[in-house]
């Protein structure tokens, strides 16, 4: 018969023999593999995030408006950059240059006609000048009417030096026109003549002004018809220079129409007539609106007018003068230039480097929470979440409201250290905000100096913060810090800037310093100094109204809070004063005593007291089963099982914690009532339900796990102080005579108790702390039970 064995694996081989694995292998094979991997998915998008929003592939851009450069700066590339006021003087020469749009509007003219072929006919119908009425006679001679004389006359006055009486031009106006009944002929003449001015239009004056538009060629449509407009030189439309032309065209044309002798005479008297009336029929209009589109137009045609910097030669700021607004559009026109011509090699490796640094400053801030502080930062989704949310929006708002025009990238960050300082306590929050500080200097390319300041902004916040137990707390710490920072900026700043005190007149004729001078330096410094002490005082102000906000996001309470928790007015506390007094006055009792053991060993006493206060509530549900609350003498707890009445007992630890949820009370609070019995044993009732077992031939073994709070353990050292505290504070009421000797025997027992049966082991509680705990304990049990004097006739202290 063969038997076979199964052949076991080399793994398997080494397992056999016992040796521990290393802790980080035994934490992998323990640990939650999709929990881990959703913690480090968590932490890469927060970081991600961070260099997306940031740019982390650009190159970041340093200067500020007034900063004062120790060296000159010289342009990296070659580049062309607009000369605005260049291109500003050419496009105003444009502008002016433009010819500009007037309406053409022609029916006057044709009232001019209408009128001067009705004086025609007038003078065509009479027979002769003596048979004219008066009001003909007169209309006639207004006809012949001219400014200084009339041209018959002239032409008269040059042939016979005899002036030309009304009679004699009626007689040649009348031989002329008799020719031409009908008068088709001079209206033709006439209508020809005034062509040029139907289509250029008549002007007495340019309505424009030179600046705004040509003032020689204007430009002229007809009535509703701008899309037609035609150049015109503005001396053909001025009504002086158009009459001359008319009058020219108009014996050009009686000269083809009639062959008479006097037909030019008759010519010149109709067009004095006509030029006499023209000064009052002015067509043209000037439209400015169409004249600003046509010189916006023009001028947004002008191409741009380049200035060159050469790379390696151009000057872009001197050095040792503040920089110019004008200097800073510059070098953010150079930055953008050699930005474009970086490869997407340089973009990827800039990005990686960033990314790397991240990386850095999570391992080191998460190795010290998981290895010193508290891991549930790390452990507890929500709480790790939130810290992510916290450093990522901090670093993303100080790197945005460091714009130059702005400059407050102190406000979130010390909004941010505040925050950090109430949620996770001094020492974390210092770490993390210097992370934070590194990371904004970073990413804004920014100096030594400035990450000095930003590191004295938000240390000095912290350190000062402590306990905020007033409203104006945070003012004054503000104040403090603003002091301190605008200290910190002038003193660093004047460490880094290299300069030299002003020369006297006669060295400054040498050239012999290029830099930055002492009194320029400091007089920038001051102002920046004064400017980061403002925005200091501003996040306190606000951080003042934030304070409940934050305290509910992040689930922690300020001493503020927590002395508005621990008003005795509170509905939870009015009703356990009223349904358990007796559990009410041992409340108060350990609220006293606790908060000096706390404070003792450097915890929060004023927590612990608040929690003492709401630490037995579950016992308003069913007062008369505890002790203190009989005042009648009846146990109720005589008609129970001891299994029964420990149930009650222990009730009430899960009946005060829903109770406190529905009240809406914190989760420190809830803690405490939750741990402040722990694991432990109800004695009482365990060694009656062994004594009746043992009694009983056929009872069943008694197991102290039932007869044991649910729990947890305490897991804070306000925890271990208030579960000390809330025994002794009981069990010292049994004390027949409470002398301190036998106060500090109780106290010890309990505590060695205590520790005995593990309770403190997940608090963190020291032997040095546990020491100071029992020696405060007793030192305010003694002052409540201390001996009084008996006086004659007392029977009783």
């Amino acid at each position: 018969m063969s038997t076979s064995t199964k052949k076991r694996t080399r793994q398997e081989r080494i397992e056999s023999l016992g040796i521990p694995k290393p802790r980080f292998v035994q934490w992998w094979q323990r640990s939650d593999k999709s929990d881990f991997l959703l913690r480090i998915a968590m932490a890469v998008a927060a970081a991600v995030l961070m260099l997306v929003l940031c740019q982390a592939w650009q190159l970041p851009f340093a200067y500020r408006k007034g900063s004062i450069l120790k060296r000159d700066l010289i342009t990296r590339v070659t580049f062309q950059v607009p000369d605005e006021f260049e291109t500003d003087a050419l496009r105003r020469q444009k502008r002016r240059e433009e010819p500009v749009l007037y309406r053409n509007r022609t029916k006057p003219l044709d009232q001019l006609r209408a009128i001067l072929k009705d004086q025609l006919f007038l003078t065509l119908g009479a027979q002769s000048y003596e048979q004219m009425n008066d009001d003909e006679r007169k209309a006639f001679e207004e006809f012949l009417r001219s400014k200084e004389q009339a041209v018959a006359d002239d032409e008269m006055e040059e042939t016979d030096s005899v002036k030309v009486a009304p009679e004699q031009q009626f007689a040649i106006l009348k031989s002329v026109l008799a020719t031409d009944p009908e008068l088709i002929k001079v209206d033709e003449a006439v209508a020809m003549a005034m062509k040029p001015i139907y289509d250029h239009g008549l002007l007495r004056s340019m309505q424009h002004k030179p600046d705004q538009g040509n003032q020689r060629i204007i430009m002229v449509y007809p009535a509703g018809l701008p899309d037609e407009a035609v150049p015109v030189e503005a001396s053909k439309v001025r009504i002086a220079q158009a009459s001359s032309e008319f009058q020219s065209l108009l014996q050009e044309y009686f000269r083809s129409r009639f062959d008479l002798d006097q037909d030019q005479v008759a010519a010149r008297m109709i067009g004095q007539w006509f030029v006499n009336r023209l000064p009052e029929y002015e067509t043209l209009q000037y439209d400015d609106e169409l004249s600003e589109q046509a010189r916006l137009a023009a001028a947004a045609r002008v191409e741009p007018v380049m200035t060159t910097y050469y790379a390696g030669d151009s000057k872009l700021a001197t050095a040792g003068e503040p920089l110019t607004g004008k200097e800073i559009a510059l070098l953010r026109m150079e930055e953008r230039e050699f930005a474009s011509r970086m490869g997407w090699r340089d973009k990827l490796a800039r990005f990686t480097a960033y990314g790397g640094m991240m990386c850095a400053l999570y391992l080191l801030c998460g190795s010290y929470i998981f290895f010193v502080e508290d891991r549930s930062l790390l452990l507890d989704r929500a709480k790790f979440a939130k810290m992510l949310v916290l450093i990522v929006a901090t670093v993303v708002l100080c790197y945005y409201a460091a714009r130059d025009e702005w400059r407050s990238e102190l406000i979130p960050l010390v909004l941010a250290s505040t925050v950090a300082a109430v949620v996770y306590g001094r020492e974390l929050a210092l770490l993390l905000m210097a992370a934070v500080c590194l990371s904004v200097t970073l990413f804004l390319g920014a100096s030594i100096s400035e990450l000095v300041m930003l590191l004295a902004a938000s240390t000095s916040c912290m350190l000062l913060l402590g306990r905020i137990r007033t409203r104006t707390h945070l003012l004054y710490v503000g104040a403090i810090s603003a002091a301190i920072t605008a200290i910190t900026v002038v003193g660093v700043g004047v460490v880094t800037a290299e300069t030299l005190s002003n020369v006297d007149e006669a060295a400054e004729s040498t050239p012999f310093y290029n830099g930055p001078y002492f009194g320029s330096v400091v007089g920038g410094l001051c102002r920046e100094a004064l400017w980061a002490g403002f925005c200091i005082l501003v996040s306190a102000a606000s951080m003042t109204g934030l304070l409940p906000l934050v305290e509910k996001a992040f689930g922690v309470q300020t001493d503020l809070s927590l002395l508005e928790l621990g008003d005795a007015s509170h509905p939870l506390l009015r009703r356990l004063a009223q349904r358990a007094p007796g559990t009410y006055n041992h409340s108060i009792n350990v609220a006293s005593i606790a908060e000096a053991a706390a404070d003792a060993i450097g915890a929060n006493g004023l927590l612990v007291r608040v929690g003492a206060y709401f630490h037995d509530i579950g016992k308003m549900f069913k007062p008369d089963y505890f002790i203190e609350n009989q005042s009648s003498g009846i146990n109720q707890h005589d008609s129970l099982q001891p299994a029964m009445s420990t149930l009650v007992i222990i009730a009430h630890v899960k009946d005060g914690a829903d109770l406190a949820r529905s009240h809406h009370l914190p989760q420190s609070i809830i803690d405490f009532i939750m741990q402040h019995h722990g694991t432990t044993l109800v004695e009482y009732f365990y060694r009656e339900a062994a004594r009746r077992s043992e009694e009983d031939p056929n009872g069943d073994t008694v197991s102290d796990k039932d007869f044991r709070y649910p729990g947890p353990k305490p897991q804070t050292l306000e925890a271990a102080v208030m579960m000390l505290a809330d025994t002794v504070e009981s069990a010292s009421r049994t004390l027949v005579d409470p002398t301190p000797s036998r106060i500090q025997g109780l106290v010890d027992a309990i505590a060695q108790k205590k520790m005995a049966d593990g309770q403190f082991d997940e608090c963190g509680l020291t032997f040095r702390q546990l020491d100071r705990i029992r020696a405060s304990l007793v030192k305010s049990l003694t002052a409540i039970y201390h001996a009084r004097v008996k006086y004659p006739g007392q029977q009783s202290a």
